[in-house]
Formats: C-alpha cells, structure tokens, sequence
C-alpha cells in the first residue's frame, strides 16, 4: 500500500526528473559505447534503452493514474511510433497494479457512505481506480473509487508525458502523434466519467436481461456518483482459474461461445463495445448444479458507442474478410480510416489478408487453414491454431509497405478487443 503523489507541480516533477534521467542514462551509454567495436555497439545501446525505458515506465507506474493509463494506451500504438524496448516497458504497465493507502481516498467519500461497511485494504486495484469489499444490510457490494485529481489532470499528464517521451527523443512530433493523443484523450475522458459508466452497465444489463449465460452487478445509485461506483459483489472465478480450466470441454466450449457471440451483439447490433479485453473485467459464475455456467460482466469503463457510419464499415469489414471478398474488405477498411484512396495496392491487400486471416475460425472451406489448426476430426482448434501470432507476423509485415499508416484509435481498440476475444476463447 502507498500513497498517490497528489499535486500538478510533485506529479510534473517526478515526471520530469525520471525523464532527464533517462536521457542522462542514454547519452552516458551512447558515449560509452564509441569506445566498443562496430559489431558490439549496437547491442550495447539496445541494451541501454531498454534500461532506461524500464526505469522510466517505472517512475510512470509509482506516480499512478492517468501517467499509468496513458502508457498502457500508447503500447497499444507503440509498433507504429515507439521503439521496440520502450513498447515492452510501457506494456509491463499492466501488471502495476499496487493498492494506495486507504487513507488517501477515503476522504473522497461523501457522507451516506458512512452507512456502508468498507473493507480498508483494496480488493483489486488498476491505473485509474481500486475498489473495495463493502456490506450494507447484509449484503455483499464493491465500491469502486477514483483516484483523486485523474479526471481534471488529464490534460496536462498527456502533455507532460510526451514532453517527456520527446525528450528523450524517443518519439518525434508529427501530425500522426498529435491525432492519436486526441483521439486517446477522449477515450480517457470518457473512462472517469463513472456517471457515463454507470449507465452504459445499465443499457448492456437490459440487452442482456434476458440471456443467462451472463451476469451483470445490479448498481446501487444512491452509492454513484462521478468518482464512485456501488454495486452488488460477484464470487466468480479468474477465467484462468484452475476450476474453470478443468471443466468438461462442452461446458468450456460453451462459454468460449459466449463470448464470441457477446462481441458480434455489439458490433452487429448494438452499436456498443467493450474495448478493454483485460481478464479482471470478467468472471466466471460456476454451476455445479445445472451446468449453466455464467460469464460476469463487470466493468464497463472502456465500453465505447460506435458511430453509426463506424458501424456500418465495421460490418462491411467484417463480412467482407469472412466472405473472402478483398474489394468488400477494403470498402470497410477505408469507411473506418483504416485505408485511404491513395494507399498502394500492396497496402491495401495486404489489411485485405490480416483480416481474413482473423476470420478464419468462422469460415466453413478449412482447405487453406494449416493442418496444426485442425483436429482430427476436421473442428477448428483454436489453442493450437497460433492464429494470433500467425496475424501478428502478417501485421508486421504489413507495416514494411510504403505508405503504411497508423490505424485510427476507434480500429486499434476494436483490433485489441479482438484480440481479447480469441485470447480468452
């Protein structure tokens, strides 16, 4: 347990002088390696920013909120504008997820919370909120709490944090970085906004009332507020949780549809996307009883609306990749600024390819799907199919092509939550 470092002038500080460090650190290594041979120079740098990235994403992670939440979103992009060491350093963002010392936010509580029984030591904690195990009349809930100041910081933790990337010179000022740094501002304004949360948890519960292979916590409003979130407790298992994993294959194979279909409601029907894949935000609710198990849907911060004209190609895009339609594909490809007209011909098949590729588990022609993917009995077998590094390595390549240009925030968090998707399953 720790306390957050509160104030613009301590956060701006500490951000600066991990920095200045870095860039101390690397230009020490850069001249120490003129002294080395050719063929060792290169390692010895590689070697050097690596370090310092660590050191520096560290610094991010200590300082909490929105420094941690703005590094996780820049891995998302960090193939396409950052170095490779410091991409892995910023990913390792995501396991940082160390509880504040209650007395730091439980001076945010307004004064009805003195009716509830709030457990002083977190029960999960993540960048921008911890929540905690609570009882109000017999009943078990979680509070969900903001971290104080992330909401009304959020613009200048964007700016300082890429001063500080330029800084160090491991990013450089373009039109590029200026649109993705918008873009991503307003999905992290949109995820302290708990009111918003809340009732985009309560839309998903009434699209969902009446499908039982899911479970939302009933939210108690009187307990909400722009900061907090009070809802029912949920005793389900991490999807990884050896109880789950040892369920019989058509129990398992039934949740692992579930959530496949879940992901085609929102992008088919509902115009609504959970675009954070984490594991923590779901559970599974076993029944030992019935075998009806359950998948718990439990935070809904990073559910995002698609625009209808978004939706529209993202349907297009999808079809088209599952129908081996290149032309279809690339048509929704560019309705989501994915493409453009002018792009060459190589890009624009090459996105073509990656998307039919991760559509290969819905196709009903197996002839060209690797025979590792396959079970004996002709089923598609997605442990050992490898599709996601197989579309990984197309992805890289794609990205050799003149021309290549970073994708949109809307596609990369959809690409993720897709990613998610077959991760789970």
């Amino acid at each position: 347990m720790r306390k957050i470092k509160t104030g613009a002038f301590r956060r701006r500080l500490s951000l600066g002088l991990a920095g200045a460090k870095s860039g101390v650190g690397l230009l020490g290594a850069k001249a120490s390696s003129m002294l080395l041979p050719a063929e060792q120079r290169n390692a010895h740098n590689e070697a050097a920013l690596e370090r310092e990235a660590l050191r520096f994403v560290a610094e991010l992670g200590e300082l909490k909120g929105a420094y941690v939440k703005i590094g996780q979103m820049l891995a998302l992009y960090g193939e396409h504008l950052l170095p490779g060491p410091v991409t892995r350093a910023l990913h390792t963002l995501e396991a940082q997820t160390t509880a504040i010392d209650w007395s730091a936010i439980s001076t945010e509580l307004p004064p009805q919370f003195e009716a509830l029984s709030i457990e002083e030591t977190a029960f999960a904690a993540a960048s921008l909120a911890q929540v905690h195990r609570a009882r109000l009349n017999e009943k078990d809930l979680c509070v969900k709490i903001q971290y104080p100041g992330i909401a009304n910081a959020i613009d200048d933790d964007f700016r300082q944090v890429l001063q500080m990337l330029k800084l160090t010179r491991w990013v450089e000022s373009s039109r590029q970085l200026e649109e993705v740094t918008q873009q991503l501002k307003v999905h992290l304004e949109a995820e302290v906004d708990y009111q918003k949360e809340l009732n985009k948890a309560q839309t998903v519960a009434r699209y969902l009332s009446e499908d039982t292979r899911f479970l939302i916590p009933h939210y108690h409003a009187d307990y909400c507020s722009s900061t907090i979130l009070t809802m029912d407790f949920i005793d389900g298992l991490d999807v990884m949780h050896d109880e789950v994993q040892s369920l019989p294959l058509v129990r398992r194979n039934r949740i692992a549809f579930a959530m496949l279909d879940l992901f085609f409601k929102e992008a088919f029907e509902w115009g609504l996307m959970q675009t954070d894949p984490n594991f923590g935000n779901y559970r599974i609710v076993i029944d030992a009883e019935k075998e009806q198990d359950r998948i718990a849907l439990l935070d809904f911060g990073a559910v995002h609306e698609l625009e209808p004209t978004f939706q529209q190609s993202l349907k297009a895009a999808i079809l088209g990749a599952w129908q081996d339609d290149h032309d279809k594909t690339i048509e929704g490809l560019m309705g989501l600024r994915c493409l453009r007209d002018k792009d060459s011909d190589e890009v624009k098949a090459s996105f073509a390819e990656f998307c039919s590729l991760l559509m290969e588990p819905f196709k009903t022609d197996f002839s060209h799907v690797p025979s590792t993917a396959l079970t004996a009995d002709g089923v598609y077998d997605w442990h050992n199919s490898k599709l996601l590094k197989r579309a990984g390595k197309l992805a890289a390549k794609s990205m050799l092509y003149k021309g290549f240009t970073v994708p949109p925030s809307e596609f990369v968090l959809i690409a993720r939550k897709l990613t998610g998707v077959f991760t789970f399953v």
